[in-house]
């Protein structure tokens, strides 16, 4: 089978969705206590927040194996898009001023960004998981 430069594109935007998913998984797991006090420290319920605190990292991982295996990868672009738009409309709360204090829960080179970056960030992200899922219907349509 010959590749094409679009099939290029596509392993690309998957390996990207990937490295990110590894990367906000790992960088929670990396510095728990971090993770913790700031998932914590969120406007949302005590009972939300355990859910969250193990529901998180538990999908991350789960996203990067649906993305690995060409069989899943469809899911996998549908459940990256579902918890990217799920934390874009929580920034776009946060930026609208529903939250009275806001601290991040991110780790790493994310605790550096404004919500206004992250938000264009994540704007970036789902672009990117909305036209792979295109791109995997279409070729199905296609088969």
């Amino acid at each position: 089978m010959v590749k094409t430069k679009s099939d290029s594109v596509i392993t690309a935007g998957c390996s990207f969705l990937i490295i990110l998913w590894l990367y906000t998984a790992g960088s929670k797991l990396i510095d728990i206590p971090m993770y913790k006090r700031g998932l914590y420290g969120q406007p949302f319920s005590k009972e939300l927040k355990d859910f969250l605190f193990y529901g998180l990292p538990l999908s991350e991982f789960f996203l990067i194996i649906l993305l690995y295996f060409k069989n899943t990868r469809k899911l996998g672009y549908l459940g990256s898009l579902t918890l990217l738009s799920l934390f874009t409309g929580y920034i776009l709360l946060i930026l609208l001023g529903y939250y009275p204090k806001i601290p991040c829960s991110c780790g790493g080179i994310l605790t550096i960004m404004s919500w206004k970056v992250h938000l264009w960030f994540n704007t970036f992200c789902i672009g990117v998981c909305a036209w792979l899922t295109l791109q995997k219907q279409q070729k199905s349509i296609n088969k």
